[in-house]
């Protein structure tokens, strides 16, 4: 072998000793207040309910946000969309020419609600009823003179769009409304949940006024609100920084639908207008690497808002409309999203998870997920996340790097705060690619204020593709998967209907559970100082996670 080969060799063997050596470290500190942060929530507490007229149909545990609740909705008879008036709270009196409210259908719907036990947490006042159309001149679709609505614009899919035309009539039914609220439930009540006014404002379907109608009617309805309930919590629903429709289509004034976020927050820092919640919408679609990408997702959505100068920092932030899609509208052409159901999602939503914890001290709060009815799930990581609630979360310290260079590699550390209790959960996260790569080997370690020498015990549950039911399912029954849809979408859109009767049947030779209980015992801190250090060595799979719990006690934990 010549000199020139054997230098070649060596060097491929360094290359491959690294790559194999290869590492990444998860740390923190539990005796360090400054890695203190706040005690981990409930981000994913929210299901969205649209016009319910016979109570709940959520899943126990979670809180409703209910949408087109105070009329303005349609109903198709025979095929053909007609103003649905039965539930409007307000009527036109053409006659007498007034404004005629009536409460009984707006009250019986939501002591239907009540009754059912699912707290409601927000009220959309998102569509006005029909009665405030009146006033309106319509004129021809194909003109357009910049001060009238068109014929078209009438109903969109979603109903009334269109501002109230009589704003003084719009702010006296609001207030009527909120006394009619306190009167009927009591004021504690009421001031328990918020009032959001539109939903995702700038799409054209839900809003067909301007940008200045909607900062006028946010204003109007804000303080019609609290010329009732000061105290209330009011906030809104835009659509992302930066939102723009392509296309042609253009609103009443021949403007383009755009974002409307900058304006509004200038209004409400020159007029001194509260703004409690700001709620934006996040779909991502799993096979766009731009959408899945957690790495600039703060910045892209959340920083435009919080960087603002005149962006009140009191303000939270919710996603208000969010899943994790393999299309937003099925090949079965029902126009509704199919859901992602691998590994993927699972992942992918404790990193948005873990996002928003670190960015709480900021005001980013909860994600209203779809497809929470009765009979759902959580994913699994956001289960284990769950059973993690109200413990104090610490700042982690990724340290290395991994084998696979793209891979996200991260962990949510969390202690009990009044017993030597640590939870550890760890994940795998790839925005660059969908495919599941070699294991990455961890080291998982903190420092605790334990002496030297502490047995703990320890158990762990790893979740990754070879415990997914839908994967494991797909291995021997694929051909159950439809033409033109994609075989990570949800099983009751995406296989035929003897696929999914298969499917159901179906059981999970592999589904994740914890191990039995271990014991490691700390060891001398590295920096000399006092306390011990718990150091414990695993492998991640690609798109999975590893939950830890660790206890001082023989008593073991449930």
């Amino acid at each position: 072998m010549n000199k020139s080969t054997l230098l070649k060799c060596t060097l491929f063997a360094i290359i491959t000793m690294s790559l194999a050596e290869a590492q990444v470290k998860l740390f923190t500190d539990f005796t360090n207040e400054k890695s203190r942060k706040l005690p981990i929530h409930d981000i994913w507490s929210v299901a969205n309910r649209i016009s319910p007229t016979e109570g709940s149909n959520v899943r126990e545990g979670l809180k409703m946000n209910i949408v087109r609740m105070i009329g303005g909705i349609k109903k198709d008879v025979s095929g053909v969309p007609q103003k649905d008036l039965d539930f409007d709270p307000c009527l036109y009196d053409s006659i007498n020419k007034v404004y005629v409210y009536r409460w009984e259908p707006l009250i019986e719907r939501l002591d239907k609600l009540i009754n059912s036990h699912t707290e409601i947490f927000q009220i959309a006042l998102d569509q006005p009823p029909w009665a405030f159309q009146h006033g309106y001149i319509f004129i021809p679709n194909e003109e357009r003179d910049s001060v009238n609505f068109r014929e078209h614009e009438k109903m969109s899919k979603y109903g009334n769009s269109l501002p109230p035309a009589n704003k003084q009539a719009y702010h006296d039914f609001i207030k009527a409304l909120m006394i009619k609220l306190v009167e009927t439930y009591g004021k504690e009540k009421v001031l328990s949940w918020r009032f959001r006014v539109g939903s995702e404002i700038e799409t054209p379907e839900h809003w067909y006024g301007t940008k200045q109608d909607f900062i006028e009617h946010f204003a109007n309805t804000e303080s019609a609100v609290r010329s009732v309930l000061p105290e209330a919590l009011i906030g809104l629903h835009t659509r992302e920084p930066g939102f723009l429709k392509k296309g042609k289509k253009l609103n009443y004034k021949g403007e383009p639908f755009a974002s409307f976020i900058e304006d509004l927050i200038d209004y409400n820092y020159a007029n001194n207008i509260k703004c409690d919640f700001w709620g934006l919408s996040n779909y991502i679609t799993i096979d766009d690497t731009e959408d899945r990408d957690m790495r600039s997702k703060y910045s892209k959505i959340f920083a435009p808002l919080i960087n603002n100068p005149k962006w009140n920092p009191e303000t939270t932030i919710d996603l208000m409309e969010y899943s994790t899609v393999t299309t937003m509208n099925g090949a079965d052409g029902r126009g509704v999203l199919v859901n992602c159901e691998t590994s993927h999602r699972d992942i992918l939503e404790l990193a948005y998870s873990n996002m928003f914890y670190k960015n709480r001290d900021k005001g980013l709060r909860f994600i209203y997920r779809w497809s929470n009815g009765i009979g759902s799930e959580d994913p699994a990581g956001i289960k284990e996340l769950k059973n993690m609630l109200g413990l104090i979360r610490y700042e982690t310290s990724v340290i290395g790097n991994p084998n696979t260079s793209t891979n996200e590699m991260d962990a949510i550390f969390a202690r009990n705060a009044t017993k030597n209790e640590y939870d550890v959960l760890v994940y795998n996260y790839n925005s660059n690619s969908l495919d599941y790569r070699n294991s990455e080997p961890i080291v998982v370690s903190f420092i605790t204020d334990l002496p030297v020498g502490t047995k703990l015990y320890y158990r762990s549950k790893s979740y990754g593709k070879a415990n997914n039911k839908l994967q494991n399912f797909l291995v021997n029954n694929s051909n159950y998967v439809k033409s033109d849809f994609d075989n990570k979408g949800a099983p009751h859109r995406t296989l035929t209907r003897e696929g999914y009767k298969a499917y159901k049947r179906y059981y999970n030779p592999n589904s994740s559970v914890f191990t039995e209980w271990k014991s490691v015992i700390t060891t001398v801190r590295k920096d000399g100082k006092s306390g011990s250090e718990v150091t414990v060595k695993t492998e991640i799979r690609s798109f999975a996670f590893e939950k830890f719990e660790f206890t001082p006690y023989t008593i073991l934990r449930p």
